[in-house]
């Protein structure tokens, strides 16, 4: 195996691993915050715990949303960027689409993807420049090339803005799809997009460990994506497609 290869199987473990922590805990979650828009739960903390257990055995930094934030290490020469679960709020009202999220970036560009979505037991895993597989079989991204024929997920992650003006501009730029979908995890939006469930997300104001597996899974599986330099908390304007539409669609 190669060092990727090697690295990716790391990651899978992870992700599979901290997938049946948030099984086991779904049924007794317990709240730590719920502030706004913000929900953490102690099992975010559970999850990562578990990744971390993992990931620290490849000496590669980690980038995590819950308790290692640190900026500086995304133009480190390797990191891994970890959401331990994507989609908190769906995981504690009962939804299923929740995920892990694990991500290995290199210089501040996507490299490989791991997302694990625990209750249907998929895990979408990638290489970018070496393919990409759904539960071991190999996917491609959706061929389709015309808006008004394709579905776009998106959503309205807790630190974006909701002015009046930003969210004209949001409708105006997702008017031109046949369908939008709205599932309350980015990451998953990229999964469907690399395995060609959907063919399009765009997301204002998304956190770099939202995204970071997903953008190295649409790249791996054939798709294109674009994002704007990161903040200083780590949020960016992201687009990715199947290959075929143009991220530039978004800015028209």
């Amino acid at each position: 195996m190669t060092d990727y290869q090697n690295l990716l199987a790391a990651a899978v473990q992870a992700a599979e691993a901290a997938g049946a922590v948030l099984l086991k805990h779904q049924s007794d979650f317990s709240v730590l915050h719920d502030r706004g828009k913000d929900l953490k739960s102690a099992a975010d903390l559970a999850c990562e715990q578990t990744i971390f257990e993992i990931l620290d055995a490849t000496a590669i930094p980690v980038l995590s949303e819950e308790t290692r934030q640190n900026a500086e290490l995304l133009n480190a020469e390797r990191v891994w960027i970890v959401d331990p679960l994507d989609g908190t709020v769906n995981y504690t009202r009962g939804l299923p689409l929740f995920c892990v999220s694990i991500g290995l970036w290199e210089s501040g560009q996507p490299k490989l993807g791991v997302i694990h979505e625990p209750v249907r037991h998929v895990t979408w895993s990638g290489i970018v420049g070496e393919g990409a597989t759904r539960n071991g079989v190999t996917m491609h991204t959706a061929q389709g090339s015309d808006p008004g024929q394709s579905v776009l997920s998106t959503g309205f992650p807790t630190g974006r803005s909701y002015d009046a003006d930003d969210l004209s501009r949001f409708i105006e730029s997702v008017r031109r799809f046949k369908k939008i979908r709205c599932i309350g995890s980015a990451a998953l939006s990229l999964a469907y997009i690399a395995d060609g469930t959907v063919d399009a997300y765009s997301e204002e104001d998304i956190w770099i460990w939202d995204v970071a597996a997903g953008i190295a899974l649409v790249l791996a599986a054939g798709g294109a994506a674009e994002w704007s330099a990161w903040s200083s908390e780590l949020k960016s304007r992201v687009v990715a497609t199947n290959g075929k539409l143009s991220p530039r669609e978004f800015d028209r």
